[in-house]
């Protein structure tokens, strides 16, 4: 009697066979270690380092919807590493789900905006979510990169760079830097919140200081429909306050493409007001999704003239998810 309530104890404090950590156990513990922390087995021969789960930063970036994809369809489905073998055979979708919010769960810190809150990226709008991105725009003439990096939770520094090819003798536009923070998100509602400021020193064509503090935000009010905002303040050496900006955008999630369109309403303190569009269209280059792009175009409906259409478009590696040349 006590051998037989020994063994109900003991599976017990194992958990059912359906269980995250259970299922952990038999499929990922050869290659992602007994405690998740990317040490296999000795008998275990990787080509890639397995992933540490309890790195926060990694295991929180992605949706979940992508983990479950990765654990049903395996590494070379996205491009990833072969190591990764498919389980959408070995078990159910509740079991796939199971194991893959186990393996998350092993971050054990709170406070991480989650991978559900990192809606595709939009021309005009500052994203909230703090991002390890590099970014490459043009508009018409003119040419912007980019350099995002995380810092810890939810900092984000900011550094980029700007050329003017018009025919002018200096094609150097200058440089900007910015530190965005993540202030409020919500899983539940699919928002969040962020503040951040932009300073943009005398260098190339800009005369004088400029700092531009805003507020983003972003929600999925709908299971495709994400919308994103932004509210900019605009501070000019020697000129002072300079007048604000106002800028939300709109887009439907179809797999590798999202639709968008954004406006952007200036109100300078001296000066014609102007109104903009930006139709776009925002595509999933890679099968992982690391590297995007976007193609678009201004158009100016009101404002000083001359008002003419002029196309838009960027390319981005998000280096956090992966190298450049993995995940195709």
């Amino acid at each position: 009697m006590l051998a037989g309530l020994a063994l109900v104890l003991a599976v017990a404090v194992q958990g059912p066979a359906d269980s995250g950590a259970a299922l952990f156990a038999a499929w990922c513990k050869s290659c992602h270690g007994a405690d998740g922390r990317g040490t296999p087995a000795a008998t275990t021969r990787l080509e890639v380092p397995p992933a540490d789960l309890h790195e926060c930063k990694g295991s929180t970036a992605e949706t979940e919807d992508r983990w479950v994809n990765i654990v049903a369809q395996g590494g070379a489905a996205f491009g990833l590493s072969l190591d990764m073998p498919a389980f959408g055979e070995a078990g159910t979708a509740a079991q796939i789900r199971a194991v893959v919010r186990y393996a998350r769960s092993l971050c054990g810190e709170l406070g991480w905006p989650p991978g559900e809150l990192n809606f595709p990226r939009a021309f005009l709008v500052e994203k909230a979510y703090p991002e390890d991105e590099v970014v490459i725009t043009d508009q018409a003439r003119g040419q912007e990169y980019i350099y995002e990096h995380r810092l810890g939770k939810r900092f984000q520094l900011e550094a980029s760079a700007r050329t003017a090819l018009d025919g002018q003798p200096r094609a150097f536009d200058g440089v900007t830097g910015a530190l965005k923070y993540n202030l409020w998100h919500s899983l539940e509602r699919r928002a969040l919140v962020s503040l951040g400021l932009e300073a943009t020193p005398p260098l190339g064509r800009q005369d004088a200081w400029e700092l531009e503090p805003f507020l983003a935000f972003g929600a999925r009010p709908g299971r495709a429909l994400v919308v994103q905002g932004e509210v900019v303040a605009t501070w000019e050496e020697g000129g002072g306050f300079g007048g604000m900006s106002y800028r939300v955008g709109a887009g439907h999630e179809l797999r590798r493409f999202v639709p968008m369109l954004e406006a952007g309403w200036t109100v300078p303190t001296a000066g014609e007001r102007a109104l903009s569009f930006y139709p776009q269209v925002w595509i999933r280059l890679s099968r992982l999704g690391h590297v995007a792009g976007s193609l678009g175009a201004e158009l100016p409906a009101t404002g000083p003239e001359p008002r003419h259409p002029r196309l838009i478009a960027f390319v981005l590696w998000d280096f956090g998810d992966a190298p450049l040349f993995r995940g195709w």
